[in-house]
């Protein structure tokens, strides 16, 4: 009986690790969504100026 309620003890810790984990890869994948969109942001800009520069030119 000890060893079904220390069975029973893993698998509900590992699930909640299972879920902090998948909680975490959320959160990685909102940040990297994030910097992508400030990087085209940026590169959009400097492309604007670019042209601007050479027309002006």
């Amino acid at each position: 009986m000890r060893q079904e309620d220390e069975i029973q003890e893993l698998k509900e810790r590992l699930n909640s690790v299972e879920e902090q984990l998948a909680k975490k890869s959320n959160g990685f994948k909102t940040l990297k969504i994030g910097i992508i969109i400030v990087l085209v942001i940026f590169l959009l800009l400097v492309l604007i100026g670019v042209l601007q520069f050479v027309s002006a030119g």
